[in-house]
């Protein structure tokens, strides 16, 4: 149990971290021509949801806790 949530707060924060450099590049890749492609709302867009990505990640590091923690309350089976 402790491997498996380990790897998905790893793994939660390799996807952000690839998505946020995967953004840079596209961004940075549009053309600078005035009509063609509005960068300005795309970007508002993409960093209003970034927004959101370390708030997830605490989510998902409390989760993690907590599930230790209630481990500790003795409700397991003993003995075995």
């Amino acid at each position: 149990m402790p491997t498996q949530a380990f790897r998905s707060v790893i793994t939660a924060g390799i996807t952000i971290i690839i998505g946020v450099l995967v953004y840079n590049q596209v961004f940075d890749a549009l053309p600078s021509t005035t009509g063609a492609i509005n960068a300005t709302a795309i970007s508002n867009t993409v960093e209003s949801a970034m927004l959101l990505a370390p708030v997830a990640l605490i989510v998902l590091v409390s989760a993690v806790i907590l599930g230790y923690v209630s481990g500790f309350g003795g409700g397991g089976v003993r003995g075995q």
